[in-house]
């Protein structure tokens, strides 16, 4: 299940970065069909009145609510219970297809929880990851201990990390160009 990550406030931006055109289309549109090259179904995680799409979206979920991308993707998780999840935020407009193909075939032939670091600034990109579904029950269980930082989650659990060697794919517009 590939999942668009567009919940977040946008607040640096100033403007809601799912509809910010890059690609010549809606960030959020982008990034969801860039997903469905590698999963059978994608859904975006945000408000439904605001989209017009032929994905599906769903809210996060109001026990998860308000508690940053982990909300997302426990959501996510909920809404699928039985699937991985392929997760992508929609801030990452620099991002081909040939590296999510790279992480996508890791996955494959790992069956673990798979992500990325930044070479340039050693950060781990949980927003840019394939969770496998029984690592995702080990997030429920972390949430529920207080935690909430997925890339401290991706580390406890001894995902694949791959480093990445072009730091623009992986870099999050947070703020205008």
């Amino acid at each position: 299940m590939g999942v668009v990550l567009a919940a977040g406030k946008s607040t640096r931006m100033k403007t809601d970065k799912s509809f910010i055109h890059y690609h010549h289309l809606p960030q959020y549109e982008y990034v969801a069909q860039q997903l469905s090259q590698f999963c059978n179904e994608v859904c975006i995680n945000g408000h439904p009145k605001k989209y017009d799409t032929q994905f599906k979206v769903f809210l996060d979920d109001p026990e998860y609510h308000q508690n940053g991308p982990i909300s997302g993707v426990l959501s996510a998780s909920k809404h699928f219970p039985d699937q991985s999840l392929f997760i992508l935020a929609c801030d990452y407009p620099f991002l081909t297809t040939e590296t999510l193909k790279i992480l996508f075939d890791n996955f494959i032939s790992n069956q673990k929880t798979v992500c990325f670091r930044n070479l340039e600034s050693q950060f781990i990109e949980p927003l840019i990851a394939i969770y496998h579904l029984n690592d995702l029950k080990k997030l429920l269980e972390f949430y529920n201990s207080g935690q909430t930082s997925l890339s401290v989650f991706l580390e406890s659990i001894n995902a694949v990390i791959l480093d990445c060697n072009t730091s623009k794919e992986l870099l999050s517009v947070d703020e205008p160009l």
